[in-house]
Order: C-alpha cells, then structure tokens, then sequence
C-alpha cells in the first residue's frame, strides 16, 4: 500500500467520506437520501479531525460549514437532486480533499511529490458525471460584496452572451450585503451559495459543478480571501462586451492545442494589459477593436485570467487549481507550467476587449504573501517561476519589429531560452507576418525539455556544452534567425550557423566582428549577418 491512506485518523475518515458521498450521490440521482445520517457522519468526521493540528491552518473548518449549510439547504427544497448535483456533491469532494491534502500529505515533501505525481489529476476531475443538461459554456461569477459592481458584471453577461448555450453560475463567496438576494432575481441560472469564504477552493468547487464543455470565469476571487497582488486582476470588477465569448470560442475551437483563450483587459499585469476605453464608448470600441484585430491570437507563456473561458475537457486531463498555493499567489503560473507540460496552449486573444475596473477590493500586499507564493512554487516544481524564459521581455519584442525577413519560411533556432517564453513570442511574431516557421531549441539544461518540446519541430540537449552542440548539432543546417539568452557565444560559431542576411536576437553579446548592430534595447541587442 501507497502512503494515501496510512495516516491513522483519515483511514478512520475515508469510510465516512464514502457513505457521505454515497448519499449525496442517491439524492443527486433523484433517489431518496439520509439527510440526517449525513448530519450525524459530518460530526463524526468533525470529531476525528479536531485534534488534527495541520487542519486547523487550512480552509478545512469554513468548508465544513459551507457543507453544513448546503446540507440544510436541501431539507427546505423541492429541488433535492439539482441541488445536490451542483452544490452538494462539489462541496463534499472539495471537504474531503482539503482534510487529505492538508492533514496527510502537505507536511512531507516526498508525499507532496507523489500526490502531484500519481494523485492530483485524478482527485480533481469533474464528479457531476449525471449532470447532462446539452450546454455548451458554464459561465461562472464569483462575488463577494461589491453589489453596485457585481450587478455591472452580471447584467453584461446578460445582455452581450446567448445564454441558451450557456450555464450561468453565481457564487456567493460569503458575502455580507445583499449579493446573495440579488443573485437569486437572476432568472434561469443556479445560484451556489459559500456561506464561508474558502479562498481558492471556490475555484475547485466551481469547476466540479460545472456541465459545460468549456468553463468561463467572468470574474475572480472575493476581499476577504484575495491578499496578494493579484487582487485586482482576480476580481468581479469586469464588464464582457458584444461577441466577447463567441470570439474568445472561436480562438479555443480553431487552436486544436488550445487549453485557455483570455481577452485583452485594462489594469492587467504579466503584459497582458491596455489602457482603459471611457465605459460611455465601450461598446464602439471594443467592437471596432476586434474588427481591426480579428484572428491576432497571441501564444502566451503564461496567462492571468482576469476573464477567460477553458477547455473543461483538457483540463480534466491535468487538474486545475492546486491548494497547494493558498494565498493565490502563483496559481496561475502553475497552471501554465502544467498546461505546458501536457502540450497544451493559452492563448491572449488580442482581438477581443473587456473592460476591468482594477484594484476594487482593496490594497495589493507586494511584499510576504507574493514572496510565500514565489516560494511554493519553487517547492512544487523545483524552478524559480520568475526564472529564465518564463518572464516576457519588452525589449526583446520591441527589436522583432526591425527584422526584415524576405523569406515566407523561416528557420529558427533558440537557444538556451529557459521556459521558453521568448520562443513563444518569436513564433507569435513570426506568425503575425504570416510566415511559416520551423523551430529548433538547443539548451545546456534537459530541465526545460518538457516545457519546450512540444511547441518545436526539434529539440538538443547540449551535454558538450553550447558552443560544441551549434557545431555539431547542426552542422547541416543553416537559419534565418537565432535567438539566445545565453553570453558568451562567439560571432564566429553564430554567423556558420546563420543563412546570408540572418539575424542574432541576443542577452547581453557583442559581435561587432561578422554583424552589423540592427537594434539595441535595455539588456538585448539585434545584429544581422553582413
């Protein structure tokens, strides 16, 4: 037997869970459930776990109560199995893997190292396998306070989206004012009620209740639990605007890798932002901003979505959120790393505006929260998520615009980019200009293979070194562009390896002896074959 259930009080647990979950099952199918053995096996499994010293740091005891109160909720609705299906269900799988995940593996590297190995992708797959209901989008929006601007957010789902494809889900994050009432005036939608805000769990909760086959989150996280600097990109501040979901769609249906498509919003970091549009021009704008934009979808390393619409089935092949991360710092860049990993592709759709308020819930806290989230990310994936390529450089892509490439195929080589993320950026360009590009990668570190690999048409592992493998490599081939984020490289070893007129796009090098400076911003330099 594994580690899974050797810890003594959850193997005392797992029975309970079972028949916790067996009953919520029956009433979800439409048959009669025990509510209040159901009660009775909650305090028990509350009994067992109270000692638990790990469980009371977590979100464990809040979720609890939010499966309490949907437990009650049942007991004063005709509705029983509905309810069940997108409430209770999705609260007791979220109740059971927080007490597992904090109380049996989060204390012990090795076992978080086999539980991301071998367990999370199966412990976080959608369970509403009876919830058919033909509909193609769940739409979820998050809130918690901030009525006057939830009801801004809500009211433009409604009037720019077709909701006959869609599933619209409104979650109470625990909110004091009146946002639960407003939420059930809203007709045809299912209203999930957290009377306990439990941070990122919502996230899970949401994503195991939801029916469609792309999930959309319109808006993000709630003031009491959003404490670190993506707070103002994570909240319910947001306005859709007219063919927002259906040009966001169009985007996932034609990119057969795509896993996420996010659309260009004001007060958004990670380079994804654009100076807000007057909100008495919205509309006009954003409609002749797709118009000038269409198809201009941009392969992004990462992506904060502020709003975006995923592919469910995608991500039922690798997990979404991790609690891993439960101040929300970094959950996002550990969704695209893992995204990366699984071969799969975000992408910023630049054809498409929405606006977003920015900063509504409160202040940004730019110091412990985000250097604790930067930290477990280093503890989960073993590299600095700020690290080498997986940061996008400003510089970098401003000299793509003084390359004069005749070609229409391009031969491309990186070489050591780390993540990757200027590759991404290179090819983003390439394809702008409609050119067709082959890319190769070259790196000294194996490491960044399974971030890279799937996105090139080859890829070396430079084991003699960087110099020796440009040589070697690629003695037969010739390229119209390398790109390198490693110094130190000879112009002698770059030009053999260059087509006539080819460009280096390079970190800090000189190579005045075989080409002509093209360009030259902060840490980057472009020079061209002469």
């Amino acid at each position: 037997m594994t580690f899974c259930w050797q810890t003594e009080w959850f193997r005392t647990c797992m029975p309970l869970f079972s028949c916790l979950l067996e009953e919520a099952e029956r009433i979800a199918a439409g048959k009669n459930g025990d509510l209040g053995k159901m009660g009775d096996l909650l305090g028990q499994i509350e009994h067992v776990c109270d000692p638990v010293e790990e469980l009371k740091n977590c979100h464990y005891a809040r979720q609890m109560m939010n499966v309490r109160s949907a437990l009650l909720d049942l007991t004063q609705t005709d509705q029983k199995a509905e309810l069940a299906a997108y409430t209770l269900l999705p609260f007791l799988w979220e109740l059971r893997e927080e007490t597992y995940f904090w109380g049996c593996v989060a204390e012990d590297a090795q076992k978080r190292k086999a539980y991301w190995q071998e367990e999370f992708v199966s412990h976080h797959r959608r369970v509403n396998p009876r919830r058919t209901e033909p509909k193609k989008v769940t739409i979820f929006i998050p809130a918690c306070n901030h009525l006057d601007y939830t009801k801004q957010c809500v009211e433009s789902v409604l009037r720019h989206t077709d909701l006959r494809a869609c599933e619209l889900l409104l979650l109470d994050h625990g909110s004091q004012d009146e946002t639960a009432a407003y939420f059930h005036t809203i007709p045809n939608t299912k209203v999930i009620r957290f009377r306990e805000n439990v941070g990122m769990l919502m996230f899970s909760v949401a994503f195991r209740a939801c029916c469609g086959r792309y999930l959309a989150f319109v808006s993000n996280q709630a003031a009491k639990a959003a404490r670190g600097k993506y707070v103002m990109f994570l909240n319910n501040d947001t306005q859709v605007t007219e063919g927002w979901l259906s040009h966001l769609l169009d985007c996932l249906e034609r990119e057969e890798k795509a896993l996420s498509a996010t659309p260009v919003t004001p007060f958004t970091s990670n380079c994804q932002g654009i100076a807000p549009c007057p909100l008495e021009g919205l509309e006009d704008f954003a409609k002749e901003f797709h118009e000038k934009r269409k198809g201009n979808w941009r392969h992004r390393a990462r992506i904060m979505p502020v709003i975006g619409v995923y592919d469910v089935a995608k991500l039922d092949t690798m997990g979404f959120g991790d609690r891993w991360f439960q101040t929300m710092e970094f959950w996002d860049d550990d969704v695209s790393l893992r995204a990366r990993r699984k071969g799969f592709q975000q992408f910023l759709c630049t054809d498409v505006y929405c606006h977003h308020f920015g900063s509504v819930t409160g202040g940004v806290a730019w110091g412990k929260t985000l250097a604790a989230g930067q930290e477990l990310f280093l503890q989960k994936h073993g590299v600095d998520a700020w690290g080498q390529g997986f940061c996008r450089s400003e510089d970098m892509i401003a000299l793509l615009l003084e390359m004069k490439l005749p070609e229409t195929s391009i031969s491309f080589l990186a070489v050591d980019c780390g993540f990757g993320d200027s590759i991404f950026e290179v090819q983003n360009y390439l394809k702008e200009q409609r050119k067709q590009v082959q890319t190769y990668a070259l790196s000294e570190v194996e490491g960044y293979r399974g971030d890279v690999f799937p996105f090139v048409q080859g890829w070396h592992t430079a084991v003699e070194g960087t110099a020796a493998a440009l040589t070697n490599a690629f003695a037969e081939r010739r390229f119209s562009l390398i790109l390198t984020e490693k110094s130190g490289l000879s112009g002698e070893i770059l030009a053999e390896r260059l087509l006539p007129g080819g460009y280096v796009l390079a970190m800090d090098s000189e190579l005045t002896k075989y080409f002509r400076l093209a360009g030259r911003k902060g840490h980057w330099s472009l020079w061209q074959k002469m």
